[in-house]
């Protein structure tokens, strides 16, 4: 399965409005960050059907002012206030000496996953299922838990199964999303919110 995001900008770069295509080239949502337009701007995207009614929306957990936010919840549908997934936006000092990508690690319901990204290369990020060891999906270490690894163990209790990527294209669509991840393929608002909050970072 496989989604297109086609960004809109304003003179100096920054979107104003995404458009996230299907497989056939079909309009399934607009995104709009209407979030910059508040006295207080914060990341609050809003995406409409290709009639402008409102299913969903992205907004920082905390209210956290622009640049500031590291969690965010994706809702779905226009009145509900438990969201569908979580994403958090995760740096590690070694990713801001070495110029490198923040990486993303998407909640939804009972699966994990964490995008990886590299500003070199072809895959611009690579997205990973989250197990246990022994095959039970689970959600990624927090930083305070270390890498993963046992004292007095090799081998890490956290595996990595690749199940996806994001691309951007020297031509056509700004992003391209394949994913064979059931769950995830199936939720393609979580899948472009992911690709949104990457660009609003990655051009803020």
């Amino acid at each position: 399965m496989s989604y297109a995001i086609q960004k809109q900008t304003y003179a100096n770069g920054h979107a104003y409005r995404y458009h996230v295509l299907d497989e056939s080239g079909g309009l399934r949502y607009v995104a709009e960050p209407t979030g910059q337009q508040l006295p207080s701007p914060t990341r609050l995207v809003e995406f409409f059907d290709p009639d402008h009614r409102l299913v969903g929306r992205v907004r920082p957990a905390d209210g956290a002012p622009w640049r500031r936010a590291e969690r965010y919840d994706v809702f779905t549908g226009e009145e509900t206030e438990k969201p569908r997934a979580t994403i958090v936006e995760r740096w590690r000092l070694v990713d801001i000496l070495l110029l490198r990508l923040p990486r993303y690690v998407v909640q939804l319901g009972k699966y994990g996953y964490v995008a990886r990204g590299s500003r070199y290369g072809g895959r611009f990020y690579q997205v990973f299922r989250l197990y246990e060891r022994g095959g039970v999906e689970t959600k990624e270490p927090s930083e305070s838990d270390g890498d993963g690894t046992e004292e007095g163990k090799e081998e890490p209790r956290i595996k990595e199964v690749e199940v996806g990527q994001i691309e951007r294209p020297v031509a056509g669509p700004s992003y391209l999303i394949e994913t064979d991840a059931a769950p995830l393929r199936q939720a393609p608002m979580v899948l472009a919110a992911l690709v949104i909050l990457i660009d609003m970072e990655l051009h803020s």
